[in-house]
């Protein structure tokens, strides 16, 4: 499969590919990923599945290399269970998975009833945990070859990994974990290296002295945890000029809106680290109306109201993931699960690098694709 290097991003992934499942490991093709990324997001269901049937561009480059020597399961039914089915990350990690399960389904000439088949499930809403928790005790009711989970709680689904357990069902955790022991294979951004990379971000906009506060999407969820816990790191212990004064997650304040109001209204900060697009999404509609006072934002993940904003200077960059990587890895990885000569040999965790856009290289990533 054709593979064209480009120079935009430093680095955009050291590839963990697990021991045996590729041929050899492939630096990431930022082309690649713009390919993947250009195409406008379909409309996301609830559940969706995805077979050889569907008109997919197969010949679409992807961020990893199948093996001709494993020896797949034939008719493998990878189900997906998402934070949500809704916003620009999940729309483009579903379309992802999609092109990568197509892409096996060519590369072994799997057709008809042994062809891999994706579906991708979740509630419309990250917050709906106990919808979540239900849709995996469905999904895992029809037994299949392997779950792919990305668990909005990390305190939860412990009952749900025990039954796949059980009923030897593989499990791939991506985007975000859990706390529960597992022996499952994980795929995400570094989210402590991403909430590191804001925090030198935000330092340097502030010319390192200041206060800064962080408003996070949820105090449950793995990657706002990791975010948090490396941007406090960060500044703890590289910035002693600057402070993290407060720490708002949204489900810990009684109203988010009046928090982010209150923050902006006063000028009581000079910083602010967003942990994901909603709640950047919801700072740049408030920091609207207090003009006057104009603190220097960091944001997560991409959206039209974030490209606007650094357009317009209102924030200073944001960190997008590697949805082409994280997808790819967690679909390869689910397909390796069921290969017996695999399953003893397969990587932990796999870490996906992420990229910072800002001013200076936003409209390159635009015209690249590499925006969601």
């Amino acid at each position: 499969m054709k593979q064209v290097f480009m120079g935009l991003l430093c680095s955009v992934l050291a590839l963990g590919m697990f021991a045996g499942c590729a041929k050899e490991p492939r630096t990431t093709a930022v082309a690649a990923a713009a390919e993947v990324l250009s195409a406008q997001p379909e409309t996301s269901q609830s559940s969706e599945s995805f077979s050889e049937n569907e008109e997919i561009d197969t010949a679409s480059p992807l961020p990893i290399q199948a093996d001709a020597n494993l020896n797949i399961e034939k008719g493998l039914r990878i189900a997906v269970v998402a934070k949500s089915t809704q916003g620009d990350y999940w729309k483009q990690m579903k379309k992802q998975m999609k092109e990568t399960a197509a892409y096996f389904n060519e590369f072994y000439g799997l057709t008809g009833e042994d062809a891999i088949q994706v579906t991708f499930e979740g509630p419309d809403s990250e917050a709906d945990i106990d919808v979540q928790i239900n849709t995996i005790d469905a999904v895992l009711a029809e037994n299949p070859s392997v779950l792919c989970l990305a668990a909005i709680d990390m305190n939860s689904c412990q009952a749900q990994l025990e039954t796949a357990q059980d009923n030897g069902i593989p499990v791939v955790l991506f985007d975000s974990g859990v706390k529960y022991s597992t022996n499952a294979a994980f795929c995400a951004t570094d989210n402590k290296a991403a909430g590191a990379e804001a925090a030198q971000k935000l330092c340097a906009a502030i010319s390192e002295n200041g206060t800064a506060a962080v408003f996070a999407h949820a105090s449950y969820t793995q990657t706002s945890k990791d975010r948090i816990q490396g941007f406090r790191r960060e500044i703890r212990k590289n910035h002693p000029g600057v402070t993290v004064a407060n720490v708002y997650t949204e489900d810990m304040e009684e109203d988010m809106e009046a928090a982010i109001r209150n923050v902006l209204k006063t000028g009581q900060t000079d910083a602010i680290f967003c942990t994901d697009q909603t709640i950047a999404e919801q700072v740049l509609a408030i920091q609207e109306e207090y003009s006057e006072n104009t603190p220097a934002i960091v944001g997560f993940d991409a959206g039209k109201v974030q490209l606007t904003a650094i357009q317009e200077g209102r924030e200073i960059g944001t960190i997008v993931q590697n949805i082409p990587l994280i997808a790819s890895q967690t679909i390869q990885t689910a397909v390796c699960a069921t290969a017996p000569e695999q399953t003893d040999h397969l990587e932990k965790y796999l870490k996906a690098d992420y990229l910072w856009i800002d001013g200076y290289n936003l409209e390159q990533a635009r015209q690249d694709g590499l925006l969601y």
